[in-house]
């Protein structure tokens, strides 16, 4: 019998990581982030990283682990994931996965095998000098001649992903998406009226600039942040590169930011349809949390 995995995702500023304490602390849970920029060490505000406090005593793995030089892939994330999942159960709790990073978690619940092509030098150098000769938008357009779904999922500006891209799809190896069948995965999708969340996004901003968003910017500047790093395209950080720069004013970078916020929770939005989760409504949290519960408890019976 396959251990059960409870996914909690769903757009940003919809409050994934509240509802999720709560049902842990309810089942003797422990979590997951499935979050691409939580990962790293300094990227709080931004982020909109759960604080100890938050977390009311609910053990969170794969939080802070990484410098913000390093560089992280999904297939990584599936492997660490696993790992933190077979711990939790050795420890007799239930993992709980919280994220909006809708592409760790499909390749996560779809078992992407993306070991299968192994890495390219040669042609990883050669794609590296084809896009600094001719720049991104020639290489991008390799991607879409080769899958045009694919391209889709990853910005033009995103140089590693798209090589990368390339990379596994000229290798030809990839297997075809399955269901994973070594978890018994309950995934569940929070969602809202639009403008409410939009409304909540746009506050979340607000409240992450009075926080001391733009002084987090300068100090992991500081440390070392540049438009090189991985960590660097989050939103809430890429944008202040333009401020810093003199190409937009603090009010046009803080406007940016909200817009960034609501497209990018249109994307989560488009990309959990495909993989067809239970959709919870947000709001009341009390009527959100009894139905993933009702919901998992059904799944044991």
């Amino acid at each position: 019998m396959r251990d059960n995995v409870i996914i909690i995702t769903g757009p940003t500023a919809v409050g994934k990581s509240e509802i999720a304490v709560e049902i842990a602390k309810k089942i003797d849970g422990e979590i997951i982030s499935a979050d691409s920029m939580q990962i790293y060490k300094g990227l709080n505000i931004g982020s909109g990283k759960i604080t100890q406090s938050e977390m009311a005593g609910v053990k969170h793995y794969l939080l802070d682990f990484l410098q913000i030089n390093q560089s992280y892939s999904v297939a990584e994330f599936c492997e660490d994931c696993k790992i933190a999942i077979k711990k939790i159960i050795d420890n007799k709790k239930i993992p709980i996965i919280v994220g909006g990073t809708g592409l760790y978690i499909k390749a996560l619940v779809n078992d992407y095998n993306y070991h299968s092509v192994q890495k390219n030098e040669k042609l990883r150098t050669d794609l590296e000098n084809y896009a600094q000769i001719y720049g991104n938008e020639k290489l991008y357009e390799k991607l879409k001649e080769l899958s045009p779904t694919v391209a889709e999922k990853i910005s033009i500006n995103d140089k590693k992903r798209i090589i990368r891209a390339i990379e596994v799809l000229s290798g030809n190896k990839v297997d075809k998406e399955r269901i994973s069948d070594e978890f018994n995965y309950k995934l569940f999708a929070l969602t809202t009226d639009r403008n409410k969340l939009y409304e909540r996004i746009n506050l979340r901003v607000d409240k992450m600039i009075s926080n001391g968003l733009f002084d987090e910017f300068l100090d992991l500047c500081r440390a070392g942040l540049n438009k090189d790093c991985q960590c660097s395209k989050g939103i809430g950080y890429n944008e202040f590169f333009n401020f810093v720069n003199g190409e937009w004013t603090y009010r046009k970078t803080i406007e940016k930011i909200k817009q960034h916020s609501r497209n990018y929770a249109k994307r989560q939005l488009t990309l959990l349809r495909a993989i067809n989760p239970i959709w919870v409504e947000a709001f009341p949290r009390e009527n959100a949390i009894n139905q993933i519960l009702k919901e998992v408890k059904n799944g044991q019976d």
